[in-house]
């Protein structure tokens, strides 16, 4: 048997489901709400489907929840026709981008710079005389030793 996870899924916050919605109705006009109309009103005078599509779209778009910025690049650049939550949720993954990773400055000193070119200096050299006795024991010749004739 299968355990059931008890932690609940993320979601929008509702503030930024409802500005994703009232932004989607004034580029797109009621043609963006009447996706997810469906004239049953609730006791607080809501369409029945656009509050169940607003709550499909916060649990959908619920990864996005650190990632305001992004939500804000799709709503900047929406297209023309009126987009479904599929097609909502490919233009939010275009529009993700790495987020900032702050670097961490170093400022070496000149006694460390120094330090280092002479460590890289020391460590050429050891790989340097290394090399030299394969490549000039090796005159070329790329046979195995039990085939190689002397001349």
């Amino acid at each position: 048997m299968q355990e059931q996870s008890t932690s609940t899924p993320r979601r929008l916050p509702d503030q930024w489901v409802q500005k994703i919605f009232a932004t989607m109705q004034g580029h797109y006009g009621t043609r963006f709400l009447n996706m997810w109309k469906t004239g049953q009103v609730l006791p607080d005078g809501n369409d029945a489907g656009v509050v169940n599509a607003m709550n499909h779209w916060s649990e959908k778009l619920g990864g996005y929840v650190d990632r305001p910025d992004v939500i804000k690049k799709v709503l900047e650049s929406l297209p023309i026709e009126p987009p479904s939550l599929p097609q909502f949720m490919e233009l939010m993954r275009h529009a993700w981008t790495p987020p900032a990773v702050p670097m961490l400055e170093k400022k070496w000193t000149a006694e460390e710079l120094e330090q280092n070119k002479k460590r890289a200096q020391e460590a050429m050299a050891k790989i340097r005389a290394s090399m030299e006795g394969k490549i000039h024991g090796h005159r070329g010749d790329y046979r195995p030793p039990n085939q190689r004739t002397e001349d």
